[in-house]
C-alpha cells in the first residue's frame, strides 16, 4: 500500500475577510514543510471574492518565491488555467520553475471557469466544451515540450514549429 500524501492550498488572496500577505503565506509554507506535508498549491486566479473585489497573488510568481523559502515540499498551481497562458508559455514557465525549485514542480492544469476573470483581463470566455478541448490539446503539447529536445506540434488550436 502506498503512503497517503497530504497537501495544502495556500490562501493567496490578500484583501479578503481572512487577510493574507506574503509574510504569513511564507510562514505557512515553512510550517507545512516542517510538519511533513507533501505539497503546497497556489490557486491560479487573477481575482477572487464573491464580488471579485479581492486581490490575489499571481500563482507562478508566488510559487517561485516560496521555492526559495522552502527546501523539499512540492509546489504547484491549483490549477494552471489553460486560457490565461498559451500552453507553450505554460510549458516554459513550468520548466523554469522546476529548475529553480530543484525538481519540486507538481503540475495541476485546468480549463478555467470564472467568466468575470476572463472579461476583466480581456480573455475570450469560450463555451465549456471548447475550453475543455483546448485544455485537452494543451496537455500533449506541454508534455512534448517537456520531454523532447526538438519538437513540432500542429493541433486544432495550437501549434509549435521550430
Amino acid at each position: 500500500m502506498s503512503k497517503i500524501k497530504f497537501g495544502v492550498t495556500i490562501n493567496a488572496a490578500h484583501e479578503m475577510q481572512y487577510q493574507s500577505n506574503y509574510d504569513s503565506i511564507k510562514k505557512i509554507a515553512q510550517e507545512c514543510e516542517r510538519l511533513g506535508y507533501n505539497s503546497l498549491w497556489a490557486m491560479d486566479h487573477l481575482m477572487w471574492g464573491i464580488n471579485n473585489e479581492g486581490s490575489v497573488f499571481e500563482a507562478w510568481t508566488l510559487l517561485s518565491a516560496l521555492a526559495e523559502e522552502t527546501k523539499s515540499i512540492k509546489l504547484g498551481p491549483l490549477v494552471a488555467c489553460n486560457s490565461f497562458r498559451n500552453p507553450t508559455l505554460t510549458a516554459k514557465i513550468g520548466s523554469t520553475f522546476d529548475v529553480i525549485s530543484k525538481g519540486r514542480l507538481i503540475f495541476g492544469y485546468g480549463a478555467g471557469w470564472k467568466e468575470e476573470e476572463y472579461e476583466a483581463y480581456g480573455f475570450p470566455f469560450r463555451d465549456p466544451v471548447t475550453r475543455v478541448n483546448r485544455m485537452g490539446e494543451g496537455i500533449p503539447l506541454i508534455k512534448k515540450l517537456w520531454t523532447e529536445d526538438i519538437t513540432s506540434f500542429q493541433g486544432d488550436f495550437y501549434e509549435w514549429l521550430i
